[in-house]
């Protein structure tokens, strides 16, 4: 097997961790190098200034000894399989680097022997990139569950972004779905990379991924683990991947249901809130609750929080612009420096990037209300 044609496999297989791309994960994929087809394994990453970013998301090898009812590689599945070796995959992704399809690497692995001996392999292909060839584009590397604290250290020196997978909020549902999985060892993994980060002088950078709908998990559930992750320091940011059924499993959905792809949008906009707004998570869920789906997060506390509303945009602190529907952290910076210079109009705010159509019913400047005909500016 050639290694363009494991690339096939691998890069198909890497396409359910969304711990690196998210929503992010574009359509959009390159050439290949003869022009005629596309090529696997390429995906856009959107960064969080909203950049999108070429990586090359592959798997080392999807032969794995675990048997994760949720996951398409799962021991005992049906489909190719493929390794790469280390300089192999090296020689794959330095050809995409040279000839600028990618600006960076998402390596992760199946669990094949052991997790130690995967992961060595793992390290010695980011040895490979970094050391021998110089490789300075971005690296993010998967600590697989069962690692050993060395080789966490290590991949952490190496990558500019590594990940451990906690998938389920709850440790049951995690050993019902994962029997060799232990939620203990897979937050250890999070706890050890933060400190090797943090020896090593660097700003950790780690995220995580949770299936969304494979489980009993509630949104409440989610977002409070997000939430709890944060303030620890151990997460800079959660990936949610609505579930894709892959097989009959008496404890997950049928094969016939859709993946719950609103949900996890939700998910996403709701972390946001928690990361970058300033809310918490009991403010937007109750204990049991999920969120709606008819509507973003933001907008479904506004219409509960009554009492709030209306905010002045010619007073306001910048914590409470940012709980308008309709302006986010950027744009409530540029009315703070409108107003600093005196020009802060309702003409003007669509400029500012005022979602108009979203924020009229929310707000006022110096006591007035919008225009009814500010849709027209």
């Amino acid at each position: 097997m050639t290694p363009w044609e494991k690339l096939e496999i691998l890069g198909a297989a890497a396409s359910y961790d969304h711990s690196c791309t998210g929503t992010g994960l574009s359509p959009e994929l390159p050439a290949t190098l003869e022009g005629r087809r596309r090529l696997p394994g390429i995906y856009l990453a959107q960064t969080s200034s909203g950049r999108k970013l070429p990586l090359l998301k592959v798997l080392l090898t999807n032969r794995c000894r675990f048997h994760c009812a949720y996951c398409v590689n799962r021991a005992g599945a049906s489909g190719p399989r493929a390794a790469f070796e280390p300089r192999e995959l090296v020689e794959v992704a330095l050809e995409l680097w040279r000839r600028r399809l990618i600006q960076g690497v998402f390596l992760s692995a199946a669990v094949e022997r052991s997790a130690d001996e995967t992961m060595e392999r793992m390290l010695a292909t980011a040895r490979l990139l970094r050391r021998s060839y110089g490789f300075s584009g971005y690296l993010h590397l998967k600590i697989l569950p069962g690692s050993s604290p060395e080789l966490i250290k290590e991949a952490v020196h190496l990558a500019t972004r590594v990940s451990a997978n906690l998938e389920f909020v709850r440790g049951a549902t995690l050993r019902r779905l994962a029997p060799e999985k232990e939620k203990r060892r897979l937050v250890a993994a999070l706890v050890q990379a933060r400190e090797a980060a943090l020896e090593a002088g660097k700003s950790p950078s780690l995220t995580t991924q949770v299936i969304v709908g494979a489980g009993p998990e509630t949104d409440y559930d989610y977002l409070r683990l997000a939430q709890n992750l944060y303030r620890q320091g151990l997460l800079s940011r959660m990936y949610f991947s609505a579930y894709l059924p892959v097989s009959r499993h008496p404890a997950l959905p049928s094969p016939e249901t859709l993946p719950p792809v609103i949900r996890e949008r939700r998910l996403y906009q709701a972390d946001y809130l928690l990361r970058l707004y300033g809310f918490t998570y009991e403010e937007l869920l109750a204990p049991g609750e999920n969120l709606p789906l008819d509507r973003d997060p933001k907008e479904a506390w506004a219409e509960r929080h009554p009492e709030f509303f209306p905010v002045d945009l010619a007073q306001a602190p910048y914590e409470e612009l940012l709980r308008v529907p309709g302006l986010g952290p950027k744009t409530a910076r540029r009315i703070l420096q409108a107003r600093r210079e005196g020009g802060l109009t309702f003409e003007g705010l669509r400029r500012l990037g005022v979602r108009l159509s979203r924020a009229a019913p929310y707000i006022l400047l110096r006591g007035r209300r919008p225009p009814t005909n500010l849709h027209l500016f």
